[in-house]
């Protein structure tokens, strides 16, 4: 066992092998007490504060949800489980792949300056972009098969 400073985590990475793991510092600015905890009921793979509402978190999991949620009053206003919005139009690689292994993990949500608008990158090579206009209403924008 090593003994790591207060501010040292050792984490593991996706690709390293078992029991391999790295030490990541942490700043010496970053808070040492948790301030809220959500349960958004799978793990978070990515997460990314609205850039004006800064109590807004958008979160992305690894079962390919992604939830909104107000972290001051620990409500979650959104909550979407992934789905393809139109399987007809995306590649024949995709299809397959998707009725192969459906499972589908966030790999990164992230606000466009403004906080109009929201992308969610998954695991299958789909890019989604939501508008957002407030409180629960997010809406779809645009649907990219990347393969």
């Amino acid at each position: 066992e090593v003994n790591l400073g207060v501010n040292m985590l050792p984490m593991t990475f996706p690709g390293q092998g078992h029991g391999h793991t790295q030490t990541f510092k942490a700043p010496d600015d970053l808070p040492k007490t948790v301030a809220r905890t959500l349960s958004q009921g799978s793990s978070p793979m990515s997460m990314d504060f609205h850039p004006i509402k800064q109590t807004l978190l958008l979160v992305g999991t690894n079962v390919g949800d992604i939830g909104l949620w107000e972290v001051g009053s620990r409500e979650r206003l959104v909550q979407k489980s992934f789905k393809v919005w139109d399987l007809s139009k995306c590649s024949m690689p995709l299809q397959a792949a998707l009725v192969k292994e459906p499972v589908v993990s966030v790999n990164r949500v992230s606000w466009s300056p403004d906080g109009s608008l929201f992308g969610v990158a998954y695991s299958r090579h789909i890019v989604q972009l939501y508008s957002y206009h407030g409180g629960e209403d997010m809406r779809q924008h645009l649907e990219i098969d990347a393969h």
